[in-house]
């Protein structure tokens, strides 16, 4: 993926070496049954990406595309879950980044701030680390908080599943009291809309980075709706992000959708579930942790501070969708073809995943595409993302 997307040769070796040398370590016992990671439908506790921004070619050798990944740490030797803060803080150490990761002054602040927000002393952190590449060399992190269940007796935390926020006012007001405007736009969206539609809470995210450049990531999982009607809702809160071009935006997911999903494309309205069946042949992908969502659309909102914006993302889960990887490239392509990538070879979709993902077949089943995204950015363009998990216990 470093060598497709150009990256100089001296920063793809310090890439490969400090993953080798840092993160294998935490990717859990290597044994058969795997580690049931909640990160990735077939138990694989590390997902990859790249992005090719809207306002470049793609293909082979496009210095614009941003490559990335993202681990549930786990011990090597007993599979326990591995404390958050603890491993962000050897990450950002001399020895833990060898050099490469960020740690100015403060990078730390939110995720620490989050992290005894949502948990206390005793309880077992559910908590993914992220892994941005640019370009020189240097690592950006990135860490997602998975909510504790909801407990039966009351509690002033924020749990998994919420659709009520109120609990996240006082860790925004700690973070940055200029986010609690946006809060209280998704939260007018959620009293609005009918109980199904609620987008609940799965996940809490930001980046390792100084406080004034942060952002909040809400990602959220309806309950029901998985409709296009359904996806526009909730990518717009309801129509409440009339932000510029949100519309021309909207046209491009859209076409995205009816490529991914020409058995509910927008114009019939019909739910994804319906369609289940018949868009995969019954060859759905195989979840090994019994603790991953299965389907339904997830979104993320991230609260930018002293902005009052919030920028929407969808995730489109291609692996549960989608007949098998083959076709997801194929979509991918066609895609990429109308806005800008019509002179590539045709096929390159397909070649780079195969080149960097050569355990099987594409054509095979689904599964190593795990989502699509799409992205409105803080200079409103549009940003498609495709994830990918390398299968490790296939």
């Amino acid at each position: 993926m470093l060598d497709a997307a150009a990256f100089p040769i001296t920063s793809q070796i310090a890439f490969l070496t400090f993953f080798h040398e840092r993160v294998i370590g935490m990717l859990g016992p290597l044994e058969s049954l795997g580690s049931k990671s909640y990160m990735t439908f077939d138990g694989s506790p590390v997902e990859l990406s790249w992005v090719i921004p809207s306002n470049v070619k793609p293909g082979a050798g496009v210095t614009g595309r941003q490559v990335r990944f993202a681990i549930e740490p786990i011990d090597p030797e007993t599979g326990e879950l591995l404390a958050g803060v603890e491993v962000l803080k050897y990450f950002t150490s001399r020895e833990g980044g060898l050099g490469l990761v960020k740690s100015d002054m403060g990078v730390l602040d939110w995720s620490v701030i989050a992290d005894e927000f949502l948990y206390s002393k005793e309880d077992q952190r559910r908590f993914f680390v992220g892994f941005d590449f640019s370009r020189t060399g240097e690592i950006t992190l990135k860490t997602y908080y998975i909510p504790l269940a909801r407990p039966s007796n009351p509690s002033s935390k924020s749990h998994l599943w919420d659709v009520d926020y109120t609990p996240l006012r006082s860790l925004i007001t700690t973070l940055d009291a200029s986010l609690m405007d946006s809060l209280d736009m998704i939260t007018s969206f959620s009293e609005e809309v009918d109980p199904q539609y609620k987008p609940r809470l799965q996940i809490l995210s930001m980046d390792c980075v100084p406080n004034e450049v942060n952002r909040l990531k809400m990602y959220c999982r309806p309950s029901y709706g998985t409709s296009w009607t359904d996806a526009r809702r909730a990518f717009t809160l309801g129509g409440k992000l009339d932000c510029p071009k949100m519309d021309r935006a909207l046209e491009h997911l859209e076409t995205l959708w009816n490529l991914l999903f020409p058995f509910a494309a927008s114009h019939s309205n019909r739910q994804l579930e319906e369609g289940l069946e018949l868009a995969t042949h019954g060859n759905t992908c195989e979840r090994r942790s019994p603790d991953h969502p299965t389907g339904g659309l997830l979104f993320y909102y991230s609260l930018v501070p002293g902005s009052g914006m919030i920028l929407p993302k969808i995730y489109l889960p291609v692996s549960r969708y989608c007949p098998n990887d083959e076709f997801i490239s194929g979509a991918l392509e066609k895609f990429y073809a109308l806005n800008g990538g019509e002179l590539q070879e045709r096929g390159w979709v397909s070649r780079e995943v195969s080149s960097a993902y050569n355990h099987r077949p594409l054509r095979e089943k689904c599964g190593i595409f795990t989502y699509v995204t799409f992205a409105l950015k803080k200079n409103y363009k549009w940003e498609v993302t495709n994830y990918f998990s390398p299968e490790v216990w296939e």
